[in-house]
């Protein structure tokens, strides 16, 4: 059996062997599952998942509240071993050290989640995932019912939402009995912690729908089960379906192609949706102001785990601040708020935007600048060649096709090129974020890696002064 008696508390390596406890506890023992998440920010505790939704019930959250983390309270020696069980808890408690061990799909802040992964056992959800289907297949409500339910998790930040795809084997009607009469279709499902929380993604995905084009580039809504703050919506596949979706990230990605029309799709969605009319009173905004207090806590945190590069990380976070706090707060527009190329699916030529939980009211340079700073492929940290060349030109093509998009959609120049200039003060923001998630996440300072990142913050901050980006005429 592991013990925590000689790591350090709370690290990563601590809390690994806290689980380890835990899966020993019965008989055969169990094998800790990868880390897949970790979490760590001041005033929210420690967050790690170990285990993928391949196996959810071999998928644990262990938890550790920031009390444990902020304080020296729990001394070496003080875990204390769990006697043999026969089955693995739902639901460990460790008080002494602040620590919480939770068992997919066990979640004291998602209360419906086992619930909702348990589709066919639940009245409501069942219903609704039926009309859900008659509605994809376009046949009456009364025709459909469900044979049989299943739920895959597909994503899961624990504590706050859950994605999961529904695959329902259904009969139609009594008239059409037999194998003959039965069909599978797929439902996609968010799961949150507030029903008013379903409402308005619902409502959101509604209004996004009414603003496409002849080129659809998000999923309908299709239902939202109050009982458990579930929002149902259209499927649009997966890597096994003919033709295959993509994740983004497995299209535009960097290799000896470029991914020159996904870079031009995602780019001309995005135009799209930032002249779009999307936004209501309820949307929050985000402004340079509120990116400037995010990036002085990140060059806080790379300060405490880089201290080497204490220096040129207040050198460059306050340089980054003042330009972000002087971004003007009169252009807001629909923001995607974390526009990357995970958040986008590829099927059949088409791109699809996903995951708007980030939406708000904001500066279209936002967007601009997140995807560009997540475009970049991680060898050019380590300077590896044909990397600078290729992130060069996919940044290019990816701003020429959204600036091209824009004036398609009536903007004027001097906005199309403010939007372009002012997108590196953003992408500056969010290259520090990068900067401070590597030592965290990787458990390890990397001072090489995070100075090349400050590096391109510099660069970055450079660009937007000098606004040389053409624009079209």
């Amino acid at each position: 059996m592991t013990s925590i008696d000689h790591a350090p508390w709370p690290s990563p390596t601590a809390v690994g062997a806290a689980l380890d406890d835990v899966l020993c506890s019965v008989e055969p023992h169990r094998p800790r599952p990868p880390l897949t998440y970790l979490r760590r920010k001041p005033g929210r505790g420690l967050v790690a998942v170990y285990g993928t939704a391949r196996a959810p019930r071999d998928m644990y959250t262990v938890t550790v509240e920031e009390s444990a983390v902020a304080s020296d309270l729990v001394e070496p020696g003080r875990m204390t071993h769990h006697p043999v069980l026969e089955e693995i808890p739902e639901l460990v408690e460790i008080p002494p050290l602040g620590l919480t061990i939770q068992r997919f799909p066990h979640d004291e802040r998602l209360p419906s989640l086992a619930a909702a992964m348990t589709p066919y056992e639940h009245p409501q959800l069942r219903e609704a995932l039926e009309q859900a289907a008659a509605e994809l297949l376009g046949e009456g409500p009364d025709i459909l019912r469900a044979v049989s339910a299943d739920a895959v998790p597909l994503r899961y930040k624990p504590g706050d939402r859950c994605v999961l795809r529904y695959r329902l084997r259904l009969q139609r009607g009594a008239f059409a009995a037999g194998a003959r009469g039965q069909v599978t279709v797929s439902v996609i499902g968010k799961l949150y912690g507030e029903p008013w929380q379903a409402h308005a993604a619902a409502g959101l995905m509604t209004r996004l729908v009414h603003a496409q084009g002849e080129r659809p580039w998000t999923a309908r809504p299709l239902a939202v089960v109050d009982a458990l703050a579930l929002v149902l919506s259209e499927d649009l596949g997966s890597d096994r379906d003919d033709p295959p979706t993509l994740v983004g990230t497995d299209v535009i990605r960097y290799g000896t192609v470029q991914p020159m029309q996904a870079l031009r799709s995602a780019a001309r969605a995005l135009a799209e949706l930032h002249t779009s009319e999307t936004i209501t009173a309820e949307t929050p905004a985000r402004t340079g102001e509120d990116e400037a207090g995010k990036a002085a806590k990140r060059a806080g945190t790379i300060t405490r785990y880089v201290p080497t590069l204490s220096g040129e990380t207040d050198r460059v976070a306050s340089r980054l601040c003042a330009m972000l706090s002087a971004l003007p707060t009169d252009l807001l527009r629909p923001a995607h708020g974390s526009y990357k190329s995970s958040q986008l699916l590829f099927r059949a030529g088409s791109v699809y935007l996903v995951d708007f939980d980030q939406f708000c009211r904001a500066d279209p340079a936002l967007d601009v600048g997140y995807f560009l700073a997540y475009l970049r492929p991680p060898g050019l940290w380590y300077h590896r060649a044909g990397t600078r060349a290729w992130f060069a030109r996919a940044a290019t093509t990816f701003l020429t096709a959204y600036d091209e998009r824009l004036a398609e959609r009536g903007v004027d120049l001097s906005t199309r090129a403010g939007i372009l200039r002012r997108c590196h003060v953003y992408e500056a923001a969010l290259l520090l974020k990068i900067a401070a998630r590597r030592p965290n996440r990787l458990h390890s300072p990397r001072p090489g890696e995070v100075a090349a990142l400050l590096t391109e913050v510099t660069t970055c901050l450079d660009a937007a002064a000098d606004g040389t980006f053409p624009v079209a005429g």
